[in-house]
């Protein structure tokens, strides 16, 4: 006994068992197990052991009630019920604690020491030689359950040496019997643990494969392959997640989206490789912003989205939009390839439970076309008064929807005047609608709507037919300008329509002028041109509206089929207080002269802005110094009245 006692103890000690358990894992073919691994592999086998052993020797404790006596009695139940009380500690509370293989190790052994110590004394007090079968069936116990050769090999070799001893002293010999059960105890120990453990750990491998392959295909499945971020699907739940938190009152973030200006130009002229590369380092600058205060994912495209965690000032937040848009305008060295864009954002507070992860998107998306609108390349938060307006676009976009447009939209027009030659050239036609429900609504206002709902491009066809038609009735040198949105150009049904609407209505198409924003074209520069170009073979005119208000550059006007400039009204605006802008136009109508291009001058209100002009030559007019816009029916006598009203105007200069 004293030397099973030593071997227990060496075996138990945590130094030596820390020595000798120096890798941290295991080597299984070709995989290697965490000790985590292990011990989950491990635990439910040992607590189960635990378990059914503290249950059995409960049993053997009433037992030896009725079948022992004396001290017999006092010997062996004192033995069942330290097992049973140790056996059912180990399960309710040692085990399911363990973290460590070796913890694993010391309740199997002190499991095994017990059960082993029942059958000693039992054999002490009453030696019975045909009763030694009973170790066998222990050490089949100790192989099944002894996941660990620490524990299979000292637990089956002290029963061995047990067996062996017992039946020297009691018989003065080893009987036959004894060897033969020796042997069998060996061979089946044996074959038992290495049956059991290889089963286990193939089990463990399978799991941990299973595992491995579930969190690949997890990962996958929430990160977009191409930058590296999350993807859509894990932005949502990472969001929901922050809801929640909003609404139990523990959090405050702000949602962000992010939209690239300028990307398409870059994906189209270099192609899909060097686009790709972009929206890599995108991705890695976002990161770098981002670190460990804000989560950002990509939502598609060249469209991004963050989350900022915690309650930030408005100048913090600001310092984050600011160093956001900075960082993604900084120039992209892309294998060869120098390019430069810029990002757009659009920010909004959840600070309450009151909105939904949707409504959230729509704010930070009304917030991001604020900024695409008005201050591109900016961050822009969103605010009262963008709710506002907000609410007012959703009522004239829903409005839009359920009304009769081909009765409710109609069109105006306002002349742009040859002041060398005194005559009306063109007249750019103006849309106007009178909701029945809403009365009159400003162009600005339900254009966007329209822009933004996609009803701008059935809008347009239906605005286009009705001007083409007065255009019938006026006179053959007289020009009709009409404006096309973004969608309609990147819309290849839309300019389909749009040319068809022109063959069908019999008019010249030289008589006929589209009318683009800058805004606009550089929205998709390529399929910009490729529509203009398709409109300019039929014989239409082209304009670019508003030079000044964006992106101006000459670089990409030699690029488009263009026949015409209208230089923005912000310029005349400032031709009475500022001597520089009446340089700037000049310069452009220069320009244009020699490029053989028109230049229209947007705007002109009073006398005293045409006398500038007039320093310039500038040639061609348009604005409230000779004519508001005017109902179809005023074009006409406009136009006959022209001469004279000519005249009476000059003569007032």
């Amino acid at each position: 006994m004293h030397i099973v006692m030593n071997s227990l103890a060496n075996l138990l000690t945590p130094r030596r068992w820390s020595k000798k358990r120096a890798p941290q894992a295991v080597e299984t073919n070709s995989l290697t197990l965490s000790e985590a691994e292990e011990v989950a592999a491990m635990k439910p086998i040992i607590s189960s052991y635990c378990l059914i052993i503290g249950c059995y020797y409960a049993f053997v404790t009433l037992n030896r009630f009725f079948s022992e006596t004396g001290q017999g009695l006092v010997i062996l139940a004192t033995l069942s019920v330290l097992t049973t009380g140790a056996s059912l500690a180990f399960y309710a509370f040692y085990v399911k604690r363990a973290r460590h293989v070796y913890q694993l190790n010391i309740a199997s052994l002190t499991v095994n020491f017990l059960l082993f110590c029942n059958p000693v004394a039992f054999q002490a007090l009453h030696f019975n030689d045909n009763r030694l079968v009973y170790f066998i069936f222990l050490s089949l116990v100790y192989a099944m359950t002894g996941i660990s050769l620490r524990v299979v090999i000292p637990s089956v070799g002290v029963t061995l040496v047990t067996v062996a001893g017992m039946g020297y002293i009691h018989n003065g010999r080893l009987s036959v019997d004894n060897v033969a059960m020796v042997i069998l105890m060996v061979a089946l120990a044996t074959l038992l643990t290495v049956v059991v453990r290889q089963t286990l750990l193939r089990a463990v491998q399978a799991r941990v494969m299973a595992e491995d392959l579930h969190s690949k295909a997890q990962t996958m499945a929430d990160s977009d392959m191409l930058t590296g971020l999350p993807n859509r699907r894990s932005f949502f739940r990472v969001m929901e997640a922050a809801l929640a938190g909003v609404n139990t009152g523990r959090q405050v973030f702000h949602l962000a989206l992010i939209d690239l200006d300028g990307f398409k130009p870059i994906n189209d002229i270099y192609g899909h490789s060097v686009g790709d590369t972009l929206l890599i380092e995108v991705g890695n600058r976002l990161n770098q912003v981002c670190a460990d205060r804000a989560f950002a994912a990509r939502m598609g495209g060249d469209e991004f989205a963050i989350i900022l965690y915690g309650d930030v000032s408005a100048q913090l937040l600001e310092d984050f939009g600011a160093r956001l848009c900075d960082a993604l305008r900084d120039t992209y060295f892309l294998g060869g390839v120098t390019a430069n864009i810029s990002g757009s954002v659009g920010f909004v507070k959840c600070a309450s439970d009151q909105l939904t992860a949707s409504q959230l998107l729509e704010r930070a998306d009304y917030a991001l076309y604020f900024a695409k609108q008005n201050l591109r390349g900016a961050p822009v938060v969103f605010t009262d008064k963008h709710e506002a307006d907000m609410r007012d676009f959703s009522l004239v976009d829903q409005t839009l929807r359920t009304s009769d447009l081909d009765r409710e939209l109609s069109i105006m027009f306002q002349p742009q005047v040859d002041v060398v030659d005194n005559k009306t050239v063109s007249f750019e036609a103006l849309a106007r609608w009178n909701s029945a429900k809403l009365g009159s609504v400003r162009p600005d206002i339900f254009i966007k709507a329209a822009e933004r709902s996609g009803l701008i491009t059935q809008i347009t066809l239906l605005l286009l037919e009705k001007a083409l038609a007065e255009v019938r009735t006026w006179p053959e040198t007289t020009r009709v300008s009409f404006n096309l949105s973004a969608r309609d150009l990147r819309s290849g049904i839309s300019i389909v329509n749009i040319c068809n609407a022109v063959r069908n209505s019999g008019i010249d198409p030289h008589r006929i002028e589209f009318e683009i924003t800058e805004t606009a074209m550089l929205t998709d520069f390529e399929q910009a041109c490729e529509a203009l170009t398709k409109m300019k073979s039929m014989g239409c005119r082209i304009a670019i509206d508003d030079f000044g208000s964006g992106y101006s550059s000459f670089s990409y006007i030699h690029r488009l089929p263009v026949d015409k400039i209208k230089i923005d009204r912000s310029f005349v605006v400032q031709l009475l207080q500022h001597g520089s802008a009446l340089k700037i136009i000049k310069t452009i109508i220069d320009l244009c002269r020699n490029l053989n291009l028109d230049c229209v001058i947007e705007g002109v209100e009073t006398q005293a802005e045409m006398n500038k002009l007039a320093q310039i030559r500038a040639r061609y007019i348009q604005g409230y110094l000779f004519s508001k816009p005017m109902l179809a029916e005023q074009v006409l006598p406009y136009l006959e009245n022209e001469t004279s009203r000519m005249h009476a105007a000059l003569e007032a200069g």
